[in-house]
């Protein structure tokens, strides 16, 4: 087979969705089959970086409008999508009709369809994947699908398939997608519900880690010491972008609660990440009196963040559900177990199936300070409990969160598409 993957979420971004996809395709490359992936920024063998998200004025709006080549592909494109038998006559308006109310979606649509059509005639691809359901490659393989004649499949991973808009017509574009990829029930819930899709359409495939690539020869007392860290603090780490979902004040807030109760506590937290949300959450260190027992690590690239992981004692998430952001799963829930770390984080959104409670580690209700301090608390005092959660949370890894074991489950999903006949 001979996949094109098209997302803008991949390399050359951060966090959680980049990580699983650079490891989808590193899982895929293993296989028998062909992997072609079109990203802005990404260089490789059968790697095109030629997609754009520049964002155009008005003025640049009006001269694509004189265009004959955009000309050509945008009447192109739409009578694809206005004679597309397998959309009923109302969505395919809709559709349209969106584009028309998204003039600079539009222009970005068809000029990244203009870029990567030669590709598609010279490799004929089976199956096309978007890396998200973001609106820029959501509207892009939608197109590319009804050019072809091909099966289209995406990734949703949590905020990406959000509605933020009134006038949205993103449910359109869903409910004619081949196959919605999900990584775990509380998202599959959760997107059925707001775009009213079938439940066919959605596939359950997991999350996944690359084993080999987490593998550490240092021992956590000899990463202690290159880090110039006691060996009886214990740690607490916290890996992600600073952003109000994370809600990473809490944890200091908590820090500080137990120093204040327990001044014989030795404990540091890490944070490791940066964003927005940075400036409030060191001001917030000072404000409360505990610049010296939180440390701001910056982004820090992969193998230090490795090396923290393998040496800290527990590792905390505390994401709370925003009203257009939500927690799809959380990869570093799986990362920390997989050193042996026990985690702890909030019932939010895919996060009550990242962590099995009391197994792998800890589920609190968000903003529950008083919990977390609970459960910090605990943990601090009981090493064998910790050791026991982190030896579960790392089997589970191996056993059921294997890029090894999950790329197969691609491969079968894939294959089933392609020997299904379209009906145009």
């Amino acid at each position: 087979m001979k996949i094109a993957l098209i997302s803008f979420e991949f390399y050359p971004s951060i966090g959680g969705v980049s990580r699983h996809l650079t490891s989808f395709c590193k899982a895929f490359h293993g296989t028998d089959h062909q992997l072609y992936v079109f990203n802005q920024g990404y260089k490789g063998k059968n790697i095109f970086d030629i997609l754009e998200r520049k964002n155009y004025s008005p003025k640049d709006i009006a001269l694509y409008f004189k265009n004959k080549h955009f000309l050509y592909f945008l009447f192109l494109s739409i009578r694809k999508i206005f004679t597309d038998k397998r959309v009923s006559l109302s969505q395919r308006l809709k559709i349209i009709l969106y584009f028309i109310l998204k003039p600079k979606y539009l222009v970005r649509t068809i000029n990244n369809v203009q870029k990567v059509y030669p590709y598609f005639k010279k490799y004929d691809f089976d199956i096309i994947i978007g890396g998200s359901c973001g609106a820029n490659v959501l509207n892009l393989i939608y197109i590319l699908s009804r050019l072809f004649d091909k099966k289209v499949v995406a990734w949703a991973h949590g905020n990406d398939f959000l509605i933020r808009s009134y006038f949205s017509f993103k449910t359109y574009f869903l409910k004619n997608l081949d196959k919605i990829i999900l990584s775990n029930h509380q998202i599959k819930y959760l997107i059925k519900q707001l775009h009213k899709l079938e439940d066919n359409r959605l596939e359950l495939i997991p999350y996944g880690l690359t084993i080999k690539d987490y593998e550490l020869d240092a021992t956590k007392e000899k990463i202690r010491e290159e880090f110039n860290i006691p060996q009886e603090t214990f740690i607490i780490l916290s890996v992600g972008r600073h952003v109000p979902r994370k809600n990473f004040d809490i944890v200091i807030q908590a820090v500080k609660e137990i120093i204040k109760v327990n001044p014989e506590f030795k404990i540091k937290y890490y944070l490791i990440g940066q964003g927005p949300e940075t400036p409030k959450l060191k001001n917030l260190s000072k404000n409360l009196n505990i610049e010296n027992k939180v440390i701001f690590l910056g982004a820090g690239e992969e193998r230090t963040r490795n090396k923290f992981y393998k040496t800290s004692d527990v590792f905390i998430m505390p994401s709370v559900k925003k009203k257009e952001s939500v927690e799809g799963f959380g990869l570093v829930f799986l990362e920390a177990n997989l050193f042996q770390v026990p985690v702890i984080g909030t019932l939010s959104g895919g996060i009550k199936e990242a962590i099995i409670n009391e197994k792998t580690g800890f589920l609190i209700e968000p903003e529950d300070k008083d919990s977390l301090v609970d459960k910090i608390s605990f943990l601090y005092n009981n090493k064998e409990k910790r050791i026991e959660m982190g030896e579960y949370g790392q089997k589970r890894v191996i056993s059921s969160f294997n890029w090894d074991e999950i790329i197969q489950l691609y491969i079968k999903l894939f294959k089933e598409l392609k020997e299904i006949k379209i009906n145009t």
